[in-house]
């Protein structure tokens, strides 16, 4: 495995240790920050995606409705 320095500041590096747990690395904190934020990421994407099918299936029911009527009236 590869490895790399990265240079913080101090503010930086104490608002890492209070996220860290006992016997955790900070590249492990700093994994689970990225993961928190792409999970975080997906939620308000699939949230957006459900509230946009929402509008498409309000229209096809609409427009189902109005067939079903044109039917019933033939």
């Amino acid at each position: 495995m590869k490895v790399t320095t990265v240079k913080l500041y101090k503010t930086t590096k104490s608002a890492l240790d209070e996220l860290r747990e006992e016997g955790e690395s900070y590249d492990q904190v700093i994994g689970k920050l990225i993961s928190q934020s792409a999970h975080k990421n997906l939620k308000e994407r699939l949230i957006a995606g459900y509230k946009s099918m929402d509008k498409n299936d309000i229209k096809l029911l609409e427009e189902w409705e109005a067939s079903s009527a044109e039917v019933e009236n033939d």
